[in-house]
């Protein structure tokens, strides 16, 4: 079935997962899309990601299984010590990583390369941004930074958790953004512990820090989590960023000093709070968000990744369902994904009601303390399974449809 839709102009926001993924889907029903990317070029390096569920059949279905398993973390274990680097417990790297059967983990620039080389071809404007956003009849006229204005027939934001479009369109991001009383940091240290597709964590009440280093990385990567009230950062100020991560940890032992040392040094140094993005409604016309921009469930969701890929399918097939028909696609867009996304941001709200409550003297947590103290290796291991179940339960929570009858003639994947 030949679709009509060769003349619809689509603008993406962000050349990150849930954009490149759009992109891919979207060609093949005849669209013509253009991704804007902020960065000079597609991102590498990163922190590693999961994908679980239903969006392991997304990735069946582009074709790329093979290819990102080729390129996995290849994560053989995990062992985690107490404050004095004490051996507490060993598990597998899938126990570790919450995973399952055919779930696959791989570092974000990665899979963000896989998905370039997936899609070549396809104009993308490097090293520009939306600066305004105006619906005018059937037609969305864009401005860039750097670029000349144009329009489009749609535009979709999977710019992010700071989605510029999303604050161009909707407004003030306030009322959207649910914060979870966490914040988050990480970046490249070198591999002064010699791991080899391996990971060491240490944890205490509302802290939390972890070192791994995947397949092929010379380097290693350190990963902080605590418990904090809204701290009022600006996401540029890496000076304060500092000064509060050597301030939260500094007491602590173990090898915290190298890591806050080496966080002076890397690269690309991450920090952010923990946070959703929760919208009654994606859409505003001919305007749509798509991923973390629109639903973000959090990194400690596990589920990003897996949001954006399943995302990026529903949407770009309920477009060539409805031939092009906005109205009818971001509808139904919506309709598909709610009940997922709800299932999965709640993952984000239960591991950070668990790091937050270290200090509320509940039954729960003073259960937890105690299992913790007399067994704490059975005790880890009993919990990680708990949440095994939980999370597949969520990353499962959804039925793809089949698109294929809207593909192009000329296509390969039928």
């Amino acid at each position: 079935m030949r679709t009509r839709n060769a003349n619809q102009r689509i603008l993406i926001s962000g050349a990150g997962i849930a954009g490149l993924s759009l992109a891919y889907w979207l060609r093949l029903y005849g669209f013509t899309p253009t991704l804007v990317e902020k960065a000079p070029s597609i991102r590498q390096g990163g922190y590693k990601v999961d994908i679980r569920g239903k969006a392991l059949e997304v990735i069946q279905r582009m074709g790329l299984y093979a290819k990102i398993s080729d390129a996995k973390t290849d994560m053989q274990g995990a062992s985690i010590v107490d404050r004095n680097g004490k051996l507490i417990t060993q598990m597998s790297g899938d126990t570790f990583g919450v995973r399952v059967a055919e779930d696959l983990e791989i570092m974000r620039g990665d899979l963000c390369q896989i998905l370039w080389g997936h899609i070549q071809g396809i104009e993308c404007l490097f090293n520009d941004s939306v600066n305004s956003v105006k619906q005018v009849g059937e037609e969305v006229q864009v401005t860039f930074e750097s670029h000349t204005s144009r329009s489009f027939d749609s535009v979709i934001g999977a710019d992010g958790l700071h989605s510029n479009i999303r604050e161009l369109v909707f407004g003030d991001d306030l009322p959207f953004l649910r914060e979870l009383g966490l914040y988050i940091s990480i970046f490249t240290i070198p591999n002064f512990l010699n791991l080899d597709r391996w990971e060491v964590e240490y944890s205490e009440p509302g802290k939390l820090v972890n070192l791994y280093s995947s397949r092929g990385d010379a380097h290693a990567r350190a990963a902080f989590l605590f418990s904090s009230k809204p701290l009022g950062l600006s996401p540029s100020d890496t000076e304060s960023q500092h000064k509060v991560l050597h301030d939260v940890y500094d007491s602590i032992g173990w090898e915290i000093p190298k890591l806050l040392a080496a966080m002076k040094e890397t690269p690309d140094f991450y920090f952010d709070s923990v946070t959703q993005v929760c919208m009654h409604h994606w859409a505003s016309h001919r305007v749509c968000l798509l991923g973390d921009a629109g639903y973000c469930p959090s990194p400690v969701s596990g589920q990003g990744t897996s949001l954006a890929l399943v995302g990026a399918y529903v949407l770009a097939g309920e477009l060539a369902a409805a031939h092009g028909d906005h109205t009818i696609a971001f509808k139904n867009y919506e309709k598909q994904l709610q009940k997922y996304v709800l299932k999965n941001q709640k993952l984000g709200q239960i591991v950070a009601k668990i790091l937050n409550g270290a200090n509320k003297k509940t039954l729960a947590i003073w259960l937890h303390d105690l299992f913790m103290q007399i067994m704490p290796g059975q005790w880890i291991n009993f919990t990680k399974n708990k949440a095994v179940q939980q999370v597949n339960r969520a990353a499962n929570a959804i039925k793809l449809k089949d698109y294929r009858a809207y593909l192009n003639d000329d296509s390969s994947m039928r």
